[in-house]
């Protein structure tokens, strides 16, 4: 295993040996930090030989985005499960792949992994905030599998603000509703040979719940990013860039697992029960990046990225009844569990409800993860056909270590009572913690109309499980080869046509055991590109899963949280649709328009009976679950010099939440429903700018998931008023 202690040690070497050379101001266009994207712009999409996205700043400012979920949802073939409607916790998948806490996708920002472990507890219960961020990179297939470990659905890169070589500063507030505050400041400059930025963000909410008798349902967030860069001068030997970036962010939200009733969301979606009153997160995160780049001619550049991420959380929340059935059974049958549901309401008290007790969970954990790549890009031509070779080797470790500890409390006249027990034995005290090595070629081939990508990933992943209650170790040692092809023509200056495949795979987790079988599918697309007046791409894709993994979490009942189940065959299919076209009026006037639209459809290969929650009794034939057959997104603004305004309209079709087909069960699934935003901004000058910025302007209010524990709304009716000022 590699030592957390000495990864400082590598980083500090690292930087002193790149003040071997002097660094100087000029070259920043020039140079290879480019590596921090990994498609580049709108432009470099239009020629891959596989389907991606770039949203760029613009985009993100059009709504001002804080929730990554609904930023994404600009991307076809991306499903996302709403839970706090503020976006703290996203749940996104691609193509597929299960959305559950994000955890089989690839989450980078700059290039550089930043789930807190991916390998070892691949949930996502961190990402970066999105809206200090000036670009979000999506990529499906094949154009994925750079960017390990999972690759059965696709990846994202959050990209953070470039340093500027001008002096640049920005400040900014926000108020909205439920006494919403987001505040930013950024300020970047160059000192000789030396640049650097600072770029600050805070956000904040009273929360849109009302707790039952009273209390706090809302969060704050703060975020620091600091950059400092040198680069060579143009005279040297060669031409050289070394960033050290470092990050903090914390959360303190009073955020709980625990919905409500379908009738009670219905009647008071905003309610909040009595039951969650302690519940609350907390958190901080910590980075620390090293990028160096060195370009030892204009064919060839090398390229290291070293890097360390903590981040602990203690998440103090309701987690069931103890003494009494699953809280996600009395919810979803509260005609039956009627004693139980008056006392989650607290309408009565402990004594007359057979002694049942609030089952209060500590969930504190700590995550780390460190690792060190070292890649290459090598340009060469071989007669017509002209060469981009990629290859990289990444050394990488991570680790989790929980520890969740149980108390009891009596609902006593609405109040929770702490029972005095101190000595319940805890839920989980362990330890999980991968090596892995990861090895990829890949090269890009232009010969006349065609681009040819063929690239390979091998990873070798050495885990290892510690479970101290039970003073056992369990450990899942895996290595798997993961090829992939893809092919563009271009048949027309404004007409491209693409196909791809490769092999998905996410790995098993250390908690699941040697036995355990990592998730393996073949993945295969295929589309045109029309890029002239308008842009459009069609895309069709095709997963056949070999073995599909669930991953139970704890708020999930009859298993234990890490336990894997394994689905065996599923096969999964759908045509990707979007576009975008300006149109020029009169007096300087533009309307943009743009859409996206993704059609789904899925069967498991098999029938089995499954003790996972969100699969049970399967037979063939059933669709997974929380994955909508149709998911579209169409905006519309007008804009000129100094105004803009857009309205988008987001729709869902209704998902499963639990394994079937047919006819739609009553209880078991999320119905359909359709959100439309607007936004204005008035540009006063060069300087100042004011944006207003409406959400879900129909107040429509459904039930989007009844996970982790009963059902949850749509966000109400949101607005927000800022100002930005320039320097």
């Amino acid at each position: 295993m590699i030592n957390k202690n000495y990864l400082s040690l590598y980083l500090v070497a690292f930087s002193l040996s790149a003040f071997e050379n002097s660094w100087s101001q000029d070259e920043v266009e020039n140079n290879a930090l480019d590596e921090i994207f990994v498609i580049g712009s709108n432009d470099a999409v239009r020629n891959l030989a596989g389907s991606a996205t770039f949203i760029d700043a613009e985009e993100i400012k059009e709504f001002d985005d804080t929730d990554l979920t609904d930023l994404l949802t600009r991307s076809p073939g991306i499903y996302i499960r709403s839970e706090d409607g503020y976006g703290l916790r996203p749940n996104i998948g691609i193509r597929g792949a299960a959305a559950e806490r994000s955890q089989k996708i690839v989450i980078m920002e700059d290039g550089i992994l930043i789930s807190p472990a991916p390998y070892s507890a691949p949930a996502a219960y961190y990402l970066p905030n999105v809206n200090r961020m000036s670009a979000v990179e999506v990529m499906k297939g094949p154009a994925s599998i750079q960017y390990g470990p999972h690759t059965v659905g696709g990846a994202l890169n959050l990209v953070t603000q470039p340093i500027s070589l001008d002096q640049q500063g920005m400040l900014e507030a926000v108020f909205g509703s439920d006494d919403y505050q987001k505040y930013r400041a950024s300020y970047k400059d160059q000192i000789g040979q030396f640049a650097y930025s600072v770029d600050l963000l805070r956000y904040s909410a009273n929360g849109f719940k009302d707790l039952d008798e009273g209390g706090d349902t809302g969060f704050v967030r703060n975020d620091l990013n600091i950059k400092v860069e040198w680069n060579s001068a143009e005279t040297a030997t060669y031409q050289q860039k070394l960033q050290f970036k470092m990050g903090y962010a914390d959360e303190d939200s009073n955020e709980t697992y625990l919905g409500l009733t379908d009738a009670d969301l219905k009647a008071t979606p905003d309610r909040r029960y009595i039951s969650s009153k302690l519940d609350r997160f907390v958190s901080d995160h910590t980075q620390a990046h090293l990028l160096h780049s060195i370009k030892l001619n204009s064919d060839l550049s090398f390229f290291t990225k070293a890097y360390v991420n903590r981040f602990d959380r203690s998440w103090n929340k309701f987690d069931g009844l103890i003494g009494g059935p699953s809280a996600n059974t009395a919810l979803a049958r509260p005609d039956v569990f009627t004693t139980e549901i008056a006392l989650l309401r607290g309408e009565i008290d402990s004594s007359e409800a057979g002694s049942q007790l609030i089952d209060v969970t500590n969930n504190d954990r700590k995550y780390g993860s460190q690792g060190i790549e070292v890649s290459l890009n090598y340009d060469y031509a071989f007669g017509a056909w002209q060469h981009n070779f990629q290859g990289g080797v990444r050394f990488h470790n991570d680790y989790v270590d929980r520890d969740h500890h149980q108390r009891g409390y009596s609902v006593v006249n609405k109040n929770l009572i702490f029972d005095g027990i101190n000595s319940r034995t805890k839920k989980a005290l362990n330890n999980a913690s991968t090596d892995a090595t990861a090895f990829y070629l890949n090269d890009r081939i232009d010969i006349g109309q065609w681009t040819l990508n063929t690239g390979i990933r091998i990873e070798n992943i050495q885990g290892e499980y510690q479970d101290f209650l039970n003073d056992s170790i369990a450990t899942n040692n895996q290595t798997v080869v993961i090829p992939g092809f893809g092919a563009h023509w271009q048949w027309r200056d404004d007409l491209g046509f693409f196909v791809g495949v490769n092999s998905g795979f996410s790995p098993a987790a250390p908690t699941a055991g040697s036995e355990a079988e990592s998730e393996k599918s073949t993945n295969f697309e295929y589309g045109l590109r029309y890029n002239s007046d308008y842009n459009i791409e069609m895309v069709g894709f095709y997963s056949d899963y070999s073995n599909l993994i669930g991953r139970c979490r704890v708020s999930d009942p009859n298993c234990i949280a890490g336990q894997e189940f394994s689905a065996g065959d599923v096969d999964i299919a759908g045509a990707e649709l979007s576009g975008s076209r300006v149109f020029e009026m009169k007096n300087g006037w533009i309307v943009p328009i743009e859409f996206a639209y993704t059609y789904t459809e899925s069967a498991f290969q098999n029938s089995f009976l499954s003790s996972f929650s969100q699969w049970g009794n399967v037979v063939s034939g059933d669709e997974l679950p929380y994955l909508p057959k149709h998911n579209a997104r169409l905006q519309i603004g007008i804009e000129n010099h100094q105004f803009s305004f857009n309205a988008a309209l987001r729709y869902v079709s209704e998902m499963r939440e639990i394994a079937g087909q047919g006819v739609f069960e009553e209880g078991n699934f999320t119905p359909k429903h359709t959100i439309i935003d607007m936004s204005a901004s008035w540009f006063v000058n060069d300087d100042w700018r004011f944006q207003l910025v409406a959400e879900n302007i129909t107040n429509k209010r459904v039930i989007v998931a009844r996970r982790p524990i009963g059902a949850r709304p749509t966000a109400p009716s949101l607005i927000r008023l800022g100002v930005q000022y320039q320097f």
